[in-house]
Protein backbone atom coordinates (compact mmCIF):
# COMPACT_ATOMS: atom_id res chain seq x y z
CA UNK A 1 0.00 0.00 0.00
CA UNK A 2 1.46 3.39 -1.25
CA UNK A 3 0.44 7.18 -0.64
CA UNK A 4 1.13 9.64 -3.08
CA UNK A 5 1.56 12.27 -0.85
CA UNK A 6 4.93 12.44 -0.47
CA UNK A 7 5.26 15.73 -1.49
CA UNK A 8 3.26 16.62 1.42
CA UNK A 9 6.00 15.70 3.70
CA UNK A 10 6.98 18.39 6.51
CA UNK A 11 10.12 21.07 4.94
CA UNK A 12 12.02 20.97 8.27
CA UNK A 13 14.26 23.38 9.10
CA UNK A 14 15.74 25.21 11.97
CA UNK A 15 16.40 29.23 12.23
CA UNK A 16 19.75 30.32 13.77
CA UNK A 17 18.18 30.71 17.16
CA UNK A 18 17.52 27.04 17.41
CA UNK A 19 13.85 27.21 16.63
CA UNK A 20 13.27 23.84 15.11
CA UNK A 21 10.00 24.62 11.95
CA UNK A 22 7.54 22.45 10.03
CA UNK A 23 6.09 23.73 7.31
CA UNK A 24 3.45 21.33 5.66
CA UNK A 25 2.00 22.19 2.44
CA UNK A 26 -1.32 21.73 1.31
CA UNK A 27 -2.11 22.97 -2.12
CA UNK A 28 -5.66 24.22 -2.56
CA UNK A 29 -6.11 24.50 1.56
CA UNK A 30 -8.14 27.67 2.19
CA UNK A 31 -7.91 26.97 6.18
CA UNK A 32 -4.30 27.59 7.92
CA UNK A 33 -2.62 26.40 10.85
CA UNK A 34 0.24 27.03 13.10
CA UNK A 35 1.13 25.76 16.13
CA UNK A 36 3.68 26.42 18.73
CA UNK A 37 5.03 23.83 21.16
CA UNK A 38 7.35 23.75 24.29
CA UNK A 39 8.42 20.88 25.03
CA UNK A 40 7.64 20.96 28.79
CA UNK A 41 4.55 19.55 30.34
CA UNK A 42 3.06 18.63 33.34
CA UNK A 43 5.50 15.60 34.04
CA UNK A 44 8.23 18.47 34.66
CA UNK A 45 8.14 18.54 38.61
CA UNK A 46 12.22 19.68 38.99
CA UNK A 47 15.17 21.36 36.86
CA UNK A 48 18.44 22.22 37.63
CA UNK A 49 19.56 25.92 36.79
CA UNK A 50 23.26 27.59 36.13
CA UNK A 51 24.74 27.01 39.36
CA UNK A 52 23.51 23.64 39.65
CA UNK A 53 20.90 24.08 42.03
CA UNK A 54 17.78 22.42 41.75
CA UNK A 55 14.27 24.56 41.72
CA UNK A 56 11.24 22.44 42.39
CA UNK A 57 8.35 22.91 39.96
CA UNK A 58 4.97 22.18 41.34
CA UNK A 59 2.31 19.95 40.16
CA UNK A 60 0.07 22.39 37.53
CA UNK A 61 2.73 24.66 36.71
CA UNK A 62 2.80 24.03 33.20
CA UNK A 63 -0.95 24.54 32.83
CA UNK A 64 -0.75 27.41 34.93
CA UNK A 65 2.44 29.31 32.62
CA UNK A 66 0.07 27.87 29.56
CA UNK A 67 -3.11 30.31 30.80
CA UNK A 68 -0.85 33.66 31.73
CA UNK A 69 1.24 33.13 28.37
CA UNK A 70 -1.99 34.55 27.31
CA UNK A 71 -2.01 37.32 29.51
CA UNK A 72 -0.73 40.79 28.28
CA UNK A 73 0.41 43.96 29.99
CA UNK A 74 -2.66 45.88 27.71
CA UNK A 75 -4.98 42.39 27.50
CA UNK A 76 -6.03 39.12 26.39
CA UNK A 77 -3.74 37.36 23.46
CA UNK A 78 -6.81 36.02 22.34
CA UNK A 79 -8.45 39.41 21.70
CA UNK A 80 -6.07 40.51 18.99
CA UNK A 81 -6.32 36.98 17.78
CA UNK A 82 -10.26 37.81 17.03
CA UNK A 83 -8.95 40.87 15.42
CA UNK A 84 -7.03 39.18 12.92
CA UNK A 85 -9.97 36.86 12.25
CA UNK A 86 -8.56 33.30 13.69
CA UNK A 87 -9.70 31.02 16.27
CA UNK A 88 -6.46 30.37 18.91
CA UNK A 89 -6.29 28.51 21.79
CA UNK A 90 -3.48 26.15 23.74
CA UNK A 91 -3.24 22.64 25.75
CA UNK A 92 -0.86 21.22 28.12
CA UNK A 93 -0.14 17.41 27.87
CA UNK A 94 2.56 15.57 29.79
CA UNK A 95 5.46 16.21 28.03
CA UNK A 96 4.42 19.63 25.77
CA UNK A 97 2.66 22.87 25.54
CA UNK A 98 0.99 24.03 22.31
CA UNK A 99 -0.54 27.34 21.12
CA UNK A 100 -1.89 27.37 18.04
CA UNK A 101 -4.56 29.30 15.62
CA UNK A 102 -6.37 28.54 12.94
CA UNK A 103 -7.45 31.32 10.66
CA UNK A 104 -8.31 31.87 6.43
CA UNK A 105 -7.28 35.69 5.79
CA UNK A 106 -4.00 37.27 7.92
CA UNK A 107 -2.04 34.75 7.83
CA UNK A 108 1.57 36.67 8.63
CA UNK A 109 0.28 38.68 10.80
CA UNK A 110 -1.49 35.62 12.78
CA UNK A 111 1.82 33.49 12.78
CA UNK A 112 3.60 36.88 13.76
CA UNK A 113 1.24 37.12 16.57
CA UNK A 114 1.66 33.50 17.95
CA UNK A 115 5.59 33.50 17.74
CA UNK A 116 5.80 36.95 19.70
CA UNK A 117 2.98 36.26 22.65
CA UNK A 118 4.07 33.07 23.51
CA UNK A 119 7.68 34.11 23.30
CA UNK A 120 7.70 37.44 25.31
CA UNK A 121 6.23 36.96 28.97
CA UNK A 122 4.25 39.14 31.68
CA UNK A 123 3.56 38.12 34.92
CA UNK A 124 2.88 39.82 37.84
CA UNK A 125 1.41 38.88 41.03
CA UNK A 126 -1.81 40.47 40.49
CA UNK A 127 -1.76 38.41 37.82
CA UNK A 128 -1.13 35.01 39.41
CA UNK A 129 -3.12 35.23 42.71
CA UNK A 130 -6.17 35.99 40.31
CA UNK A 131 -5.39 33.22 38.06
CA UNK A 132 -5.30 30.76 41.39
CA UNK A 133 -8.63 31.49 42.45
CA UNK A 134 -9.73 30.24 38.59
CA UNK A 135 -8.20 27.55 38.43
CA UNK A 136 -9.11 26.03 42.01
CA UNK A 137 -12.82 26.72 40.69
CA UNK A 138 -11.45 24.74 37.52
CA UNK A 139 -10.32 21.82 39.85
CA UNK A 140 -13.49 21.98 41.84
CA UNK A 141 -15.55 21.19 38.67
CA UNK A 142 -14.14 18.22 37.31
CA UNK A 143 -13.00 16.53 40.89
CA UNK A 144 -16.30 15.17 41.91
CA UNK A 145 -16.00 13.62 37.62
CA UNK A 146 -16.29 9.69 38.29
CA UNK A 147 -14.76 9.59 34.95
CA UNK A 148 -11.86 11.99 36.50
CA UNK A 149 -11.85 10.19 39.77
CA UNK A 150 -11.36 6.95 37.75
CA UNK A 151 -8.52 7.69 35.21
CA UNK A 152 -7.03 9.50 37.84
CA UNK A 153 -7.28 6.74 40.70
CA UNK A 154 -5.65 3.72 38.52
CA UNK A 155 -3.14 6.39 37.20
CA UNK A 156 -2.04 6.73 41.09
CA UNK A 157 -1.94 2.59 41.83
CA UNK A 158 0.16 2.34 39.10
CA UNK A 159 3.03 4.63 39.64
CA UNK A 160 2.36 6.11 42.90
CA UNK A 161 2.96 9.47 44.15
CA UNK A 162 4.84 10.28 40.70
CA UNK A 163 4.50 12.95 38.46
CA UNK A 164 1.81 11.36 36.66
CA UNK A 165 -0.68 10.35 39.21
CA UNK A 166 -0.95 14.46 39.74
CA UNK A 167 -3.55 16.35 38.28
CA UNK A 168 -2.45 18.36 35.84
CA UNK A 169 -3.76 21.69 36.39
CA UNK A 170 -2.27 21.07 40.19
CA UNK A 171 -4.15 20.94 43.61
CA UNK A 172 -5.06 23.93 45.66
CA UNK A 173 -1.42 24.02 47.86
CA UNK A 174 0.78 23.55 44.72
CA UNK A 175 -1.12 26.87 43.41
CA UNK A 176 -0.05 28.36 46.22
CA UNK A 177 3.67 27.93 45.46
CA UNK A 178 3.94 29.19 41.79
CA UNK A 179 4.73 32.85 41.84
CA UNK A 180 5.67 35.52 39.04
CA UNK A 181 9.48 34.95 39.40
CA UNK A 182 9.22 31.25 38.98
CA UNK A 183 7.40 31.51 35.83
CA UNK A 184 9.61 33.66 34.50
CA UNK A 185 12.35 31.55 35.50
CA UNK A 186 10.68 28.59 33.73
CA UNK A 187 9.79 30.31 30.59
CA UNK A 188 13.23 31.35 30.09
CA UNK A 189 14.66 27.73 30.99
CA UNK A 190 11.63 26.16 28.38
CA UNK A 191 10.45 28.88 26.40
CA UNK A 192 13.78 29.31 24.70
CA UNK A 193 13.81 28.71 20.49
CA UNK A 194 16.20 25.69 21.06
CA UNK A 195 13.12 24.11 23.09
CA UNK A 196 10.25 25.18 20.61
CA UNK A 197 8.70 23.98 17.44
CA UNK A 198 6.62 25.76 15.22
CA UNK A 199 4.09 23.77 12.92
CA UNK A 200 3.13 25.35 9.80
CA UNK A 201 -0.15 23.69 7.55
CA UNK A 202 -2.09 25.40 4.71
CA UNK A 203 -1.51 26.59 1.32
CA UNK A 204 1.79 29.05 1.14
CA UNK A 205 4.84 29.70 -1.03
CA UNK A 206 7.60 27.80 0.90
CA UNK A 207 10.66 30.31 0.16
CA UNK A 208 8.47 33.21 1.45
CA UNK A 209 7.06 31.92 4.58
CA UNK A 210 10.71 30.61 5.49
CA UNK A 211 12.16 34.13 5.03
CA UNK A 212 9.33 35.35 6.89
CA UNK A 213 9.31 32.95 10.22
CA UNK A 214 13.45 33.45 10.07
CA UNK A 215 12.83 37.68 9.74
CA UNK A 216 10.50 37.16 12.90
CA UNK A 217 12.44 35.23 14.89
CA UNK A 218 15.13 37.49 14.53
CA UNK A 219 13.16 40.36 16.11
CA UNK A 220 11.97 37.97 19.10
CA UNK A 221 14.14 38.63 22.24
CA UNK A 222 13.73 36.93 25.60
CA UNK A 223 15.37 35.69 28.44
CA UNK A 224 16.69 32.41 28.24
CA UNK A 225 18.78 30.16 31.03
CA UNK A 226 20.50 26.83 30.30
CA UNK A 227 18.45 24.08 32.78
CA UNK A 228 18.84 20.42 33.04
CA UNK A 229 16.15 18.44 34.01
CA UNK A 230 16.90 15.43 36.59
CA UNK A 231 15.52 11.90 35.87
CA UNK A 232 12.36 11.01 37.74
CA UNK A 233 12.59 7.85 40.00
CA UNK A 234 9.45 5.99 40.17
CA UNK A 235 8.37 4.31 43.23
CA UNK A 236 7.89 0.48 43.43
CA UNK A 237 4.04 -0.27 43.14
CA UNK A 238 2.62 -0.58 46.31
CA UNK A 239 -1.43 -1.66 45.48
CA UNK A 240 -3.18 -3.62 43.08
CA UNK A 241 -6.75 -3.62 44.59
CA UNK A 242 -8.76 -0.28 45.83
CA UNK A 243 -12.13 0.18 46.16
CA UNK A 244 -14.25 3.78 46.49
CA UNK A 245 -17.82 4.28 47.17
CA UNK A 246 -19.31 7.01 45.43
CA UNK A 247 -22.84 6.50 45.20
CA UNK A 248 -23.33 5.02 41.80
CA UNK A 249 -26.23 3.77 39.69
CA UNK A 250 -24.20 1.23 38.13
CA UNK A 251 -20.50 0.62 39.35
CA UNK A 252 -17.36 1.78 37.30
CA UNK A 253 -14.00 -0.43 37.55
CA UNK A 254 -10.59 0.30 35.94
CA UNK A 255 -7.96 -1.88 35.07
CA UNK A 256 -3.99 -1.41 34.62
CA UNK A 257 -0.73 -3.14 34.18
CA UNK A 258 2.10 -1.06 34.87
CA UNK A 259 5.11 -2.20 32.52
CA UNK A 260 9.31 -2.09 32.57
CA UNK A 261 9.92 1.48 31.67
CA UNK A 262 11.37 1.59 27.97
CA UNK A 263 15.36 2.56 27.38
CA UNK A 264 16.10 6.49 28.05
CA UNK A 265 17.98 6.77 24.58
CA UNK A 266 14.89 5.04 22.09
CA UNK A 267 14.34 6.80 19.43
CA UNK A 268 11.33 9.09 18.63
CA UNK A 269 10.36 7.07 15.65
CA UNK A 270 10.94 3.61 17.49
CA UNK A 271 8.75 4.63 20.06
CA UNK A 272 6.06 5.54 17.90
CA UNK A 273 6.70 1.97 16.35
CA UNK A 274 5.69 0.64 19.53
CA UNK A 275 2.63 2.85 20.12
CA UNK A 276 1.05 1.86 16.63
CA UNK A 277 1.51 -1.42 17.17
CA UNK A 278 0.58 -1.13 21.10
CA UNK A 279 -2.72 -0.07 19.50
CA UNK A 280 -3.17 -3.29 16.55
CA UNK A 281 -2.59 -5.98 19.72
CA UNK A 282 -5.05 -4.22 21.64
CA UNK A 283 -7.00 -3.65 18.81
CA UNK A 284 -7.01 -7.33 18.09
CA UNK A 285 -7.39 -8.59 21.11
CA UNK A 286 -9.88 -6.28 22.80
CA UNK A 287 -11.79 -4.74 19.80
CA UNK A 288 -15.54 -4.83 19.49
CA UNK A 289 -14.71 -6.53 16.39
CA UNK A 290 -13.83 -9.74 17.93
CA UNK A 291 -16.30 -12.94 19.46
CA UNK A 292 -15.18 -12.14 22.93
CA UNK A 293 -16.20 -8.79 23.29
CA UNK A 294 -19.43 -9.45 21.81
CA UNK A 295 -20.13 -13.01 24.01
CA UNK A 296 -19.65 -10.48 27.24
CA UNK A 297 -21.38 -7.46 26.09
CA UNK A 298 -24.50 -10.15 25.20
CA UNK A 299 -23.71 -11.75 28.58
CA UNK A 300 -23.88 -8.03 30.38
CA UNK A 301 -20.75 -8.22 31.70
CA UNK A 302 -19.75 -5.00 30.19
CA UNK A 303 -21.32 -2.89 27.66
CA UNK A 304 -20.60 0.68 25.03
CA UNK A 305 -18.19 2.03 27.85
CA UNK A 306 -15.87 -0.77 27.33
CA UNK A 307 -12.27 0.90 26.88
CA UNK A 308 -8.38 0.43 26.77
CA UNK A 309 -5.30 2.33 25.59
CA UNK A 310 -2.07 1.37 25.28
CA UNK A 311 0.22 4.35 26.38
CA UNK A 312 4.11 4.68 26.29
CA UNK A 313 6.12 7.85 26.83
CA UNK A 314 9.06 9.10 28.83
CA UNK A 315 9.46 6.64 31.67
CA UNK A 316 5.98 5.75 31.67
CA UNK A 317 4.54 2.18 30.12
CA UNK A 318 1.34 0.48 30.72
CA UNK A 319 -2.17 -0.74 29.71
CA UNK A 320 -5.51 0.39 31.11
CA UNK A 321 -8.30 -1.20 30.79
CA UNK A 322 -12.28 1.17 31.71
CA UNK A 323 -15.79 -0.79 31.75
CA UNK A 324 -19.28 0.00 33.92
CA UNK A 325 -20.65 -3.30 34.96
CA UNK A 326 -22.70 -4.70 37.88
CA UNK A 327 -20.63 -7.06 38.62
CA UNK A 328 -16.65 -6.24 38.55
CA UNK A 329 -15.68 -9.59 39.86
CA UNK A 330 -16.58 -11.04 36.12
CA UNK A 331 -15.13 -8.24 34.30
CA UNK A 332 -12.13 -8.96 35.99
CA UNK A 333 -12.23 -12.62 35.40
CA UNK A 334 -13.09 -12.04 32.17
CA UNK A 335 -9.58 -9.75 31.25
CA UNK A 336 -7.37 -11.84 33.43
CA UNK A 337 -8.44 -14.88 30.81
CA UNK A 338 -8.26 -13.12 27.66
CA UNK A 339 -5.06 -11.21 28.74
CA UNK A 340 -3.99 -15.09 29.24
CA UNK A 341 -4.80 -15.52 25.91
CA UNK A 342 -3.49 -13.08 24.13
CA UNK A 343 -0.32 -14.03 22.40
CA UNK A 344 -1.74 -17.09 21.00
CA UNK A 345 -4.80 -15.26 20.07
CA UNK A 346 -2.26 -12.42 18.19
CA UNK A 347 -0.60 -15.62 16.15
CA UNK A 348 -3.76 -16.91 14.78
CA UNK A 349 -4.60 -13.12 13.95
CA UNK A 350 -3.15 -12.76 10.19
CA UNK A 351 -6.77 -12.27 8.83
CA UNK A 352 -7.98 -9.71 11.34
CA UNK A 353 -4.47 -8.30 11.22
CA UNK A 354 -4.45 -7.46 7.89
CA UNK A 355 -7.86 -5.80 7.68
CA UNK A 356 -6.83 -3.82 11.31
CA UNK A 357 -3.67 -2.71 9.54
CA UNK A 358 -5.77 -1.47 6.45
CA UNK A 359 -8.18 0.36 8.40
CA UNK A 360 -5.36 1.90 10.36
CA UNK A 361 -3.81 3.13 7.58
CA UNK A 362 -7.12 4.49 5.77
CA UNK A 363 -8.14 6.48 9.03
CA UNK A 364 -3.86 8.26 8.96
CA UNK A 365 -4.46 8.91 5.10
CA UNK A 366 -7.74 10.80 6.22
CA UNK A 367 -5.56 12.31 8.60
CA UNK A 368 -3.50 13.72 6.09
CA UNK A 369 -6.27 15.96 4.59
CA UNK A 370 -7.18 17.83 8.49
CA UNK A 371 -4.95 20.88 9.01
CA UNK A 372 -5.37 20.32 12.26
CA UNK A 373 -4.50 16.54 12.83
CA UNK A 374 -0.94 17.24 10.83
CA UNK A 375 -0.15 20.64 12.85
CA UNK A 376 -1.30 19.68 16.21
CA UNK A 377 0.44 16.09 16.00
CA UNK A 378 2.46 15.54 18.87
CA UNK A 379 4.91 13.03 17.29
CA UNK A 380 6.09 15.75 14.87
CA UNK A 381 6.30 18.16 17.70
CA UNK A 382 7.98 15.70 20.10
CA UNK A 383 9.49 13.41 18.12
CA UNK A 384 9.89 14.60 14.69
CA UNK A 385 7.42 11.78 13.09
CA UNK A 386 4.76 13.18 11.06
CA UNK A 387 1.51 11.39 9.70
CA UNK A 388 3.31 10.62 6.18
CA UNK A 389 6.03 8.70 8.59
CA UNK A 390 2.95 6.96 10.63
CA UNK A 391 1.36 5.84 6.90
CA UNK A 392 4.90 3.81 5.93
CA UNK A 393 5.37 2.81 8.96
CA UNK A 394 2.26 1.09 9.02
CA UNK A 395 2.50 -0.38 6.05
CA UNK A 396 5.12 -1.65 6.77
CA UNK A 397 3.98 -3.65 9.57
CA UNK A 398 3.86 -7.34 9.32
CA UNK A 399 1.69 -9.97 12.00
CA UNK A 400 5.08 -11.16 13.89
CA UNK A 401 5.83 -7.81 14.64
CA UNK A 402 2.29 -7.70 16.49
CA UNK A 403 2.85 -11.10 18.35
CA UNK A 404 6.62 -9.42 18.96
CA UNK A 405 4.78 -6.57 20.57
CA UNK A 406 1.84 -8.66 22.19
CA UNK A 407 4.82 -11.23 23.76
CA UNK A 408 5.78 -7.69 25.68
CA UNK A 409 2.75 -6.37 26.66
CA UNK A 410 0.37 -9.22 27.89
CA UNK A 411 3.07 -11.91 29.20
CA UNK A 412 3.76 -11.38 32.95
CA UNK A 413 2.83 -8.77 35.38
CA UNK A 414 0.24 -8.44 37.56
CA UNK A 415 -3.55 -6.69 37.30
CA UNK A 416 -4.33 -3.67 39.41
CA UNK A 417 -7.90 -2.62 39.92
CA UNK A 418 -9.79 0.40 40.88
CA UNK A 419 -13.50 0.36 41.30
CA UNK A 420 -16.03 2.95 41.89
CA UNK A 421 -18.96 1.70 43.97
CA UNK A 422 -22.50 2.13 44.00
Amino acid sequence: METNNHEEQPFVFQTKEGLTVNLIKKPGYHQFLAALTARFGSLTTAMRVADNQQVTIPSGTAHFLEHKIFDKKDGDALIRFTELGADANAFTGPNQTTYYFTATSQILENLAWLMNFVQDPYFTEEKVVRERGIIEEEIKLYQDDPAWQLYQGIIGLLYPKSALSQDIAGTKDSLQEITPDLLYQIHAGFYQPQNLVLTVVGDFGINELIAFIKEQQEQISSQTETVLVPKEDLAKQVTFVAQKKQGLSLEKGAYGFRLPSRPEDISGIERVKEILLGELALDLVFGDQTVWFQDAYEKGIFGDDFDYEYSNFGPYQYLTFFADGENQDHVQEYLLKRLAEAPAILAESQTDFTRLQKALAGQTLASQNRPDRLGLDEDLALYGVSLFDKMNIITRFCLDDVVQCGKRLFEGGRLTRLVLEK
